[in-house]
């Protein structure tokens, strides 16, 4: 018998966002004062950190802390967990459904085990298939495709689909080595916010063309870095700690587990590479741009959206098809995407047999990635 490739539609969507909203001029109480940084850095700060507040677009986010202690309140599976119990939910399944389940973040709870393993451990999955992917805005992607792949081909019949971020982890006044802080660290705590996605997939080897709601038409994964540099870094694995009498110390003397970004690269070019990457997958899975009916796009501010107007319109479509997004819960990384996939879900905004284009562009070394779905 002809082996035939199965179908594979998104069955349910969650998200989850931890703690109460913390508006724009709370963020320093809640992440912690920086009162030991260069006199630079507090200044830059206290004037151009509130313009870049101003000018974000974003009037809340949320943080994985406690406003009173400072104290982290979730980890990366925890945070996972939330938007997988709300992802199943929708789709009718139960924990046990999932075969295969899939968690991507740009870090992780422990060396080992696995991050995938602790989530199904919180999820009460006794069996299952699972695998943790290391990536920030792409990973999502990369987890869709993984999943849908594996789903075509027969191997699964119900996957879990899952993206956790703990920013503020990297974020707190406690993380930091204050007085050799950056602006560009600095900066990051007035970007990043915390957060998860989940989407549940299921497959249907008998489904013939638009007979599924919210089928999956395709995926698409590249990096682009093989020759370009870095524009977001973090340290702390082996490369920081190779040698020394004592590699733990110097990393911190050295400020080496800071997480710092390149912004004059990210403001040159995420924008092109986004689109461009966008373009790619769209011609590969032969969707025309103008009959998309929404693109969800890892755009952090709404200044870089705006400063990007111009690919907006190479899609041949409105500001209202491509809308920024992240106004009410910050920028939570690739968790981003999947929160703004489940809130049109819920609200209706995505309706039956509209088009979704979902992508984004990782700064760390110029990955992409992203899915197409037919709702």
């Amino acid at each position: 018998m002809k082996d035939v490739l199965h179908r594979v539609r998104i069955a349910g969507a969650g998200s989850f966002l931890p703690n109460e909203p913390v508006p724009n001029d709370r963020i320093d109480d809640v992440l912690g004062p920086i009162d030991g940084a260069p006199e630079r850095v507090q200044t830059f700060m206290r004037t151009v950190g509130r313009r870049m507040l101003e000018h974000s677009g974003v009037e809340k986010r949320h943080f994985a802390i406690d406003a009173e202690t400072n104290q982290l309140t979730h980890t990366i599976a925890s945070l996972g967990e939330g938007a997988a119990r709300r992802a199943l939910e929708m789709s009718g399944h139960a924990p046990e459904d999932v075969e295969f389940l899939v968690i991507s973040s740009p870090t992780f709870d422990a060396g080992t085990p696995p991050t995938s393993a602790l989530l199904q451990q919180r999820l009460g999955i006794e069996r299952c298939a699972e695998m943790e992917i290391h990536s920030n805005c792409s990973g999502i992607g990369k987890s869709m495709q993984v999943a849908y792949d594996a789903m075509r081909l027969g191997r699964y019949r119900t996957a879990l689909v899952v993206y956790s971020q703990l920013s503020s982890v990297y974020l707190r006044s406690c993380y930091f080595n204050q007085p050799i802080m950056t602006k560009t660290q600095a900066a990051l705590r007035y970007i990043l916010a915390d957060g998860a996605g989940a989407v549940v997939l299921e497959s249907d080897p008998d489904a013939g063309p638009g007979d599924l709601r919210g089928e999956v038409l395709g995926t698409h994964i590249e990096s682009i870095g093989g020759k370009r540099d870095p524009a977001m870094t973090c340290g702390g694995g082996v490369q920081d700690i190779m040698s020394g009498k004592n590699p733990i110390e110097a990393m911190y003397h050295l400020g080496l587990h800071h997480l710092d970004q390149d912004f004059s690269a990210v403001n040159k070019l995420a924008g092109p590479l986004l689109f461009e990457g966008l373009l790619r997958m769209l011609a590969k899975l032969e969707c025309d741009s103008a009959s998309i009916d929404h693109y969800v796009l890892s755009i952090p501010t709404k200044q870089l959206y705006d400063e990007n107007a111009t690919f907006i319109e190479r899609l041949g479509v409105s500001d209202q098809n491509v809308r920024f997004r992240s106004n009410h819960c910050g920028y939570c990384g690739g968790a981003t995407l999947l929160i703004h996939l489940d809130e049109m879900v819920r609200s209706g905004e995505l309706q039956r047999g509209q088009t979704a284009a979902v992508y984004s562009v990782e700064s760390s070394k110029w990955m992409s990635a992203g899915f197409v779905v037919r709702w």
